[in-house]
């Protein structure tokens, strides 16, 4: 129920908005189509429908594009690519309609910054557009690129490998950690955001028991081959915390992680498979907890299974 007057409230809101700036030409949805959820996979597939990428200015595109962000949370991906791809296909009635399509997405999708910030959208997006004709090589490189990089270090996927070298001097890789859980740590020795997520991984209650429990190693990483820089703020990172450096400049000059904004902080099982990604210390004390919680309903659900046997 709490679901769809979500929904319903995004889309009367997306409706509203745009209705009262006279501007955007909005579809207008079948009133068969009655589900809530149904609406807004119409929605998506048909919004730009009535919009001419020949005529339409910048801003009637980008406040179309924003409010067309907020039913993103409504889609499955399937529904999502749809989605994109009438867009891009409408677009490509414009010879610089995919291309703007894709600025937008890169501005409001992939900015680190942007409060509308969504790595899948934006990925499908990116899917959807770089297959089009009405696109030329040169513009599709930078995207070509962003692609890949959103293609590597998924929830569900391989962490990629990489060497480090630890205070001591000591070599070695991120496959090499044994752990059943390692949170992978990335940060700049001056960014304030690192230093308070640093702070709350340190005070977080699961995480912490985890840890000393040998359940969880943090591997702290500064990705730069700076080795003055490192050893200027070596002691910034907790003593039982592996503090390692990027001593071969890979993950930057590579592209290994999405680094374009500190810290980036990943979730990997005892396999190095990522859990999380792009996450919080709220978030992992959250996700470890859950885990905890129900490997022990579990052990107790078996004993009292064999008290009955």
């Amino acid at each position: 129920m709490k679901r769809i007057l979500i929904v319903f409230l995004l889309l009367a809101a997306a409706s509203a908005h745009v209705a009262a700036q006279e501007k955007f030409p909005m579809i207008t949805i079948p009133e068969e189509i009655t589900d809530h959820v149904a609406r807004a996979k119409y929605l998506g597939e048909h919004y730009w429908d009535n919009v001419d990428f020949n005529t339409a200015s910048d801003e009637v595109l980008e406040q179309g594009f924003v409010d067309m962000v907020s039913i993103f949370m409504l889609l499955d991906d399937e529904a999502l690519d749809r989605s994109w791809a009438a867009a891009v296909k409408r677009a490509e009635a414009s010879k610089t309609g995919v291309v703007r399509l894709l600025a937008l997405g890169d501005k409001y999708l992939y900015g680190v910054s942007s409060p509308m910030y969504n790595e899948s959208a934006y990925r499908s997006l990116l899917r959807a557009g770089l297959v089009s004709k009405k696109i030329a090589k040169a513009d599709k490189t930078p995207y070509q690129k962003q692609l890949v990089l959103l293609e590597m270090n998924n929830e569900g996927s391989a962490a990629v490998d990489f060497e480090f070298e630890q205070a001591d001097g000591t070599r070695s890789k991120l496959s090499e950690v044994v752990s059943p859980v390692t949170i992978l740590f990335f940060y700049d020795p001056d960014c304030v955001d690192c230093k308070i997520e640093r702070f709350r991984l340190t005070q977080a209650r699961m995480t912490s028991y985890l840890q000393r429990a040998g359940g969880v190693t943090v591997l702290a990483v500064f990705p730069s081959a700076d080795a003055a820089a490192w050893d200027k703020h070596k002691s910034d990172i907790p003593a039982d915390w592996i503090n390692a450096r990027d001593v071969t400049g890979r993950l930057k000059s590579e592209n290994l992680y999405d680094l374009r904004a500190m810290p980036r902080i990943y979730l990997l099982d005892d396999k190095k498979q990522v859990l999380l990604k792009n996450t919080t210390a709220e978030q992992i004390e959250t996700y470890l907890t859950e885990v905890m919680r129900n490997a022990a309903q579990s052990q107790a659900a078996e004993g009292a299974a064999e008290a009955a046997e």
